[in-house]
């Protein structure tokens, strides 16, 4: 969830930097861009850590597990949003569209991986669905799955490498998964997503 509330953050600007046109000068597109993508990259983070340290407060406990999912989830794409900010004034206004084009955030799988993450640990905390259907391990594997789907169609954009990388990877990760992979396997689609 707290993966698909960060990119959100990216994809508006993203998408209404839109076509430039001709009366916006270069160094005024550039410098919209990259005021667009620091401002996600701050608002994205300080929303994860505010998440984390309310849940943290409002479940009595300490925040700092809450924390570090909230932050390991948002981090990865501030920093993506901030690597854009940097490079976005020294691209041609001619070349604006194209490059926008490319670097629009991946939503629908870190949507996919949203929901992989959720299901893995709803199998690990025995918490719904896995307390209604009552088989972790499948619905873990299921989610695994997912996250692999996810990680592969982070990894690249052409749409060969998906279809060859995204089964294997999602059989791979729904046979591995356990209580200890489970770590190692979300490590994996945070360091895709980066």
């Amino acid at each position: 969830m707290l993966t698909a509330f960060a990119v959100a953050h990216l994809a508006p600007t993203t998408w209404l930097a839109g076509t430039p046109t001709t009366s916006a000068p270069e160094p005024a597109t550039g410098s919209l861009i990259r005021r667009g993508y620091l401002a996600a990259a701050v608002g994205g983070a300080i929303t994860a850590v505010l998440y984390g340290l309310a849940t943290g407060t409002a479940v009595e406990f300490d925040y700092r597990p809450y924390l570090k999912w909230t932050l390991g989830s948002a981090l990865p794409l501030a920093v993506c949003a901030t690597v854009i900010a940097a490079t976005a004034p020294r691209i041609p206004a001619a070349q604006l569209p194209d490059w926008l084009a490319r670097t629009r955030p991946a939503i629908l799988p870190a949507a996919i991986a949203t929901g992989g993450i959720y299901l893995m640990r709803a199998a690990l905390t025995l918490t719904p669905p896995v307390d209604l259907t009552g088989m972790p391990s499948l619905v873990g594997s299921a989610g695994a799955a997912l996250l692999g789907i996810a990680t592969a169609l982070t990894a690249s954009r052409s749409r060969t490498i998906r279809t060859i990388t995204a089964p294997g990877l999602a059989i791979g990760y729904a046979i591995v998964f356990t209580s200890n992979t489970s770590s190692a396997l979300i490590v994996g689609y945070l360091v895709a997503l980066t």
